[in-house]
Order: C-alpha cells, then sequence, then structure tokens
C-alpha cells in the first residue's frame, strides 16, 4: 500500500492508494536542530504564518501537518505513542518547557514570570541558543572506515554528476512557478533542465550554448538537456541538476525538462546503501537541435542604439513621419 503525505499532485500521490494531504510549511508547526551547527547549542522553533487553508472541513476532513497525521492515526489505532501530547503543537511545548526549566541560553527561562512568557518570546526569535554552553563530551572517531575502490556503472567517456536545484531541492517544490523561475545562481539558468559541461570540450565536440545533448547510459536510457559550456567545469565530467522530469507535477512541473536520476546505474555504497549517485558514466550526442536556455542574465538583448547613445527607433516606413 503507498500512502503519499503531499498536498501537490506529483509521481508518487499520482499512484498512491491513499492520500493523507498535509498542511504546507507555512501553515505548520516545526522545530529543527541545524545540521552545520553555528558552534553552540541551536534549537529553532517554526510557527504557521498563517491559519491552515483548509483546516476545520470536517473531522477527518482538510489538512493537518505531517505530525499530526501520524499522532491522528495512532489515537484512532489506540496506540499510545508516548508522548504526552494530543498535537504537534503540544510536543513542541513540551521541549520548550525543558529549556525553559534549564535556566540558561540567551532566552533564559529564569528572566520571565511563566513559561507562556517564554514560549512567546522563542516564538518571536524563532528559537533558542546558548553561546556559553560546554560540552563535557568527548568524541573517538578511531581511524578511517575501510573505503571501497571506486567502481562505475557503465564505460561512457563521462562522469554524470547530478545536483540538487538551488531553486527546488530534488524536484519537490518544481510545481511552484516562482521556484522554477528563480535562477540558478552559476548559469542563472531557469524553467528547464541543462548539462553544465568543460567548454574546451564542448568546442572540440562543436557543442555551444542551447544546443539539446542525449545523455545516454549503458542502461539503454536517454535524457535531454541544454547544453551550458562553463569554464568551471572540469573536463570528463557533466553537471545536471535535479527536479525536472515530473510526468505528474501540475501545471508548472509535468513533461518540463528531464529527470536525470532516471539514467543512473544502480551502484549502491556498501558501507550506508544509499545509491552511489556520481558512479554512472555516459555518453553524450548533440541531436542537431539548438533551444535558446532561458537565463535571467542577457535574455532581452538590448536595444539598437545611434552615435550618440542613443535609442533608436525601429519602423515599418509606413509611419507617414517621413522616416
Amino acid at each position: 500500500m503507498i500512502v503519499s503525505f503531499g498536498n501537490m499532485m506529483d509521481d508518487t500521490t499520482s499512484i498512491a492508494d491513499l492520500i493523507l494531504p498535509q498542511n504546507s510549511l507555512l501553515e505548520d508547526w516545526g522545530t529543527d536542530v541545524p545540521l552545520a551547527g553555528p558552534g553552540y547549542q541551536t534549537v529553532g522553533f517554526q510557527q504557521p504564518v498563517v491559519r491552515p487553508y483548509f483546516e476545520s472541513r470536517g473531522q477527518n476532513l482538510g489538512t493537518k501537518g505531517f505530525s499530526d497525521v501520524l499522532m491522528t492515526t495512532a489515537q484512532v489505532m489506540n496506540v499510545d505513542l508516548e508522548l504526552g501530547a494530543d498535537t504537534y503543537k503540544d510536543v513542541l511545548q513540551n521541549t520548550a518547557r525543558e529549556l525553559y526549566e534549564l535556566n540558561r541560553g540567551d532566552i533564559n527561562g529564569s528572566k520571565y514570570s511563566s513559561f507562556q512568557s517564554f514560549w512567546n518570546a522563542l516564538l518571536a526569535r524563532g528559537g533558542w541558543w546558548d553561546h556559553n554552553y560546554k560540552s563535557n563530551h568527548s568524541f573517538d572517531f578511531g581511524g578511517l572506515v575501510d573505503i571501497d575502490e571506486p567502481s562505475f556503472h557503465g564505460n561512457g567517456s563521462f562522469y554524470l554528476i547530478p545536483f540538487y536545484s538551488s531553486a527546488f531541492h530534488d524536484g519537490k517544490y518544481a510545481y511552484l512557478p516562482w521556484m522554477q523561475n528563480l535562477p540558478d545562481p552559476l548559469s542563472t539558468a531557469v524553467w528547464e533542465t541543462w548539462v553544465e559541461m568543460n567548454y574546451k570540450e564542448a568546442e572540440s565536440m562543436n557543442i555551444s550554448e542551447g544546443d539539446v545533448i542525449e545523455i545516454r547510459s549503458s542502461n539503454g536510457l536517454m535524457i535531454k538537456a541544454l547544453a551550458w559550456p562553463n569554464p568551471a567545469t572540469p573536463p570528463g565530467i557533466l553537471g545536471v541538476p535535479m527536479g525536472q522530469g515530473h510526468r505528474d507535477g501540475g501545471r508548472y512541473s509535468s513533461g518540463r525538462g528531464s529527470n536525470v536520476l532516471s539514467v543512473l546505474g544502480l551502484n549502491f555504497d556498501s558501507q550506508t546503501g544509499a545509491l552511489a549517485w556520481s558512479s554512472t558514466k555516459v555518453n553524450i550526442t548533440a541531436s542537431g537541435e539548438n533551444i535558446r536556455l532561458p537565463k535571467l542574465e542577457n535574455s532581452v538583448p538590448d536595444f539598437p542604439r545611434d552615435e550618440h547613445n542613443h535609442v533608436v527607433e525601429i519602423t515599418n516606413g509606413k509611419s507617414g513621419k517621413g522616416h
């Protein structure tokens, strides 16, 4: 049985047996400890910016936060999660109460007359942190784990390196037009799938920006992407952003671009079991077609100007103004 918690139709939701739509991130409660810590203890708290649009549609209708869906499901099944809370907001308040009782940190519980005042301060500042706390823990990292020799899928001429889109990560926000229109920091490309390759290799293969490139792996699968020659890309490397190529994603993402993950070989890391996503070698050919790569940078040509730098008016010669 496939259960989807998506709040928009996508490739997973379209094949799900049960859809339990969750709130959008602007409607939900949350907490976070930064993966790359700032160097001191930090806990972030997220509160809804707006009330859920589909709330109060009935006992089992409307949307809930993902955690609330799981907690409600457990209640229906008479499963005690031992959280001491009925909603996820209550869980967060229990966590905040523990911070309140520590009586330390930049938002120090001892400075507030009640927990409610402390809770309001947490939400106003977006979290809790303590610059002065020093950990007593020590770590023994030991030696490096046994590292496997590199192994690659296929014998193509290029190493295929997929990378997360800066706009919609792995594609989860591709249904949003303003995210599709967010330029890539390096290429400034939008709305498309492009392939970054070394500009000297592109010259040697007579490939120019916007050429439609067919990328083939040894599993027989192929995707198309628009060429973007780049001097910063090492020779022998093809960089392709993830996130496009959806079959079911709504008006703005369905059928747009290509899914680079579809041509990857099934190599896995022996230590973690994770997909070795940079272990596929591919070949490329130019299709002979060229499509202008949509970019923020230089996407609109300048108007023609005369020797005095005045914009030249273009007419069809029929205006009757004597031009």
